[in-house]
């Protein structure tokens, strides 16, 4: 492609040629009549075309601003690609050197258009010192790239945590399936809470339940939920266990029998007789249903739960049985002994060795988390033992709310970065700023990120700061 000083010599070299032949005559000192008087009206008109493209090919490569560019916005060099912003207006504007695209935006918005200048103009104007947050991301995705769902965490029993943000997570799921884990002398499950891995009212996903010590009793207990017994349970550390929503213990405590071996109060009133000679404790089984006899009346316990109470050690040192009768009583139920707990309804299907936590956020909604697997990208989890390595698709990022597992509108605003950093949204505005004001934001549980390394605040205050390195102690 030709360059402008080309084009600009290639104009002079043709009217200099024009107007030689128009001014010197002809050879010999001779002049002579022109054959056709046309000649010189069309060698005019060839010489006036030549000029105008010479005026537009000046105008097209002429360094001349906008008029109206010395106003707030940002400024981009044609010839470096140096940013610049002006913060305040008037006829001698203060250029600053800006760091980064999100420090722009956080000064003008997120609907600042850049002006590009020739750097020639730019020198002549008043410059200021650097402003901008050293360290934040060089841009923001826009909302269509944000991934705020399926994050996943994965380890293994010789391997620290590896945590990623990505479009297609590369995780199996195992629908019915559990596992028994470990960390500092302590044995947890972690469970589905429903019997399928299709969503419903009633799911909520998986759930992270502490085993109490029994003695032996403990792997009995684990070998009826068809889960690892304490000897094959798998190292995981403390950031794993956090990443689930803990329910009540697995012990005898939780079904709440306050009056174990005691008459209950209500025998009297069984019109069936079923009761009779029972007592306070015992788990009665009539067809189908399990009736645990509570302080307050029989208590309907669902598969999950008549596993544990009939594999937890009681207060005289027994495990209950299951006591058969020919037909439930015929008298009020109990008041409900598990409500809060936590607990699944049904007992797993089977266990697996290499967990994955994926998580579902879904705005105005709690978040859930599931158990998944790495499968076979298990042998690929190279990362040490205690460490944690974040990783996130090119050119994505997350804007979520840091918060609980309870409450789905509550939070601090964070972005997750494709370098895999967490970095606060300090200040009201800030995610208007972004171009994030209309987005549905998710709640994620403050567990999940703090998996990622700590990021730098994002704020308008420091984006009009001059650079300085940031304290990690000020993330979050």
């Amino acid at each position: 492609m030709a360059t402008k000083k080309d084009l600009v010599e290639a104009y002079s070299f043709s009217r200099r040629r024009l107007v030689t032949a128009f001014v010197s005559g002809a050879p010999g000192g001779r002049e002579v009549e022109p054959a056709r008087p046309g000649r010189t009206i069309v060698g005019g008109l060839a010489l006036a075309v030549l000029l105008g493209a010479g005026a537009a090919i000046a105008g097209v490569f002429s360094p001349t601003a906008p008029s109206d560019w010395k106003k707030q916005g940002l400024i981009v060099s044609k010839d470096t690609g140096s940013s610049y912003v002006i913060v305040d207006e008037g006829s001698d504007p203060e250029l600053r050197p800006v760091l980064n695209s999100t420090s722009a935006m956080l000064i003008l918005g997120a609907d600042a258009k850049p002006t590009s200048i020739a750097q020639s103009t730019i020198d002549e104007q008043r410059i200021g010192d650097d402003i901008g947050i050293l360290g934040a991301p060089a841009s923001m995705p826009s909302p269509s790239l944000l991934i705020d769902t399926g994050w996943t965490a994965c380890t293994a029993a010789d391997a620290g945590i590896s945590v990623t943000i990505a479009k297609d997570p590369a995780t199996t799921p195992v629908p019915g399936h559990g596992i028994t884990v470990t960390n500092g002398g302590q044995f947890f499950v972690v469970v589905p809470t429903a019997g399928t891995d299709v969503a419903a009212e009633d799911d909520r996903g998986a759930v992270l339940l502490p085993v109490e010590p029994q003695g032996n009793q403990t792997d009995n207990l684990l070998s009826a939920l068809n889960l690892q017994t304490t000897g094959n349970a798998i190292p995981v550390s403390r950031d794993w266990i956090n990443l689930f929503p803990v329910g009540a213990p697995l012990d005898w405590e939780t079904f709440g029998v306050t009056r174990y071996g005691q008459t209950p109060d209500y025998a009297a009133q069984d019109e069936a007789g079923i009761i009779g000679d029972h007592k306070i404790g015992e788990l009665l089984t009539a067809g189908d249903e399990e009736l645990l006899l509570t302080d307050s009346g029989p208590v309907e316990l669902d598969p999950f739960e008549a596993v544990v109470y009939t594999n937890v050690v009681a207060p005289d040192n027994t495990v209950p049985a299951p006591q058969p009768v020919d037909a439930t009583p015929r008298v009020p139920r109990g008041d409900p002994v598990l409500d809060g707990a936590g607990w699944p309804t049904v007992v797993p299907d089977e266990s697996i060795d290499a967990p994955c936590a994926e998580l579902e956020a879904t705005a105005g909604q709690t978040p859930r988390v599931r158990l998944r697997t790495a499968g076979e990208s298990a042998a690929d989890l190279t990362v040490p033992v205690g460490k944690k390595e974040s990783l996130v698709d090119k050119g994505r990022g997350a804007y979520v709310l840091s918060g609980g597992w309870t409450d789905p509108d509550r939070g601090a605003p964070f972005f997750i970065d494709s370098k895999g950093r967490a970095n606060p949204l300090v200040g009201d505005g800030v995610a208007d700023a972004l171009g994030y004001g209309d987005y549905p934001v998710v709640v994620v549980p403050d567990t999940w990120v703090e998996l990622f390394d700590c990021g730098v605040n994002l704020s308008r205050d420091a984006a009009l700061s001059p650079p300085v390195e940031q304290d990690e102690s000020e993330c979050g």
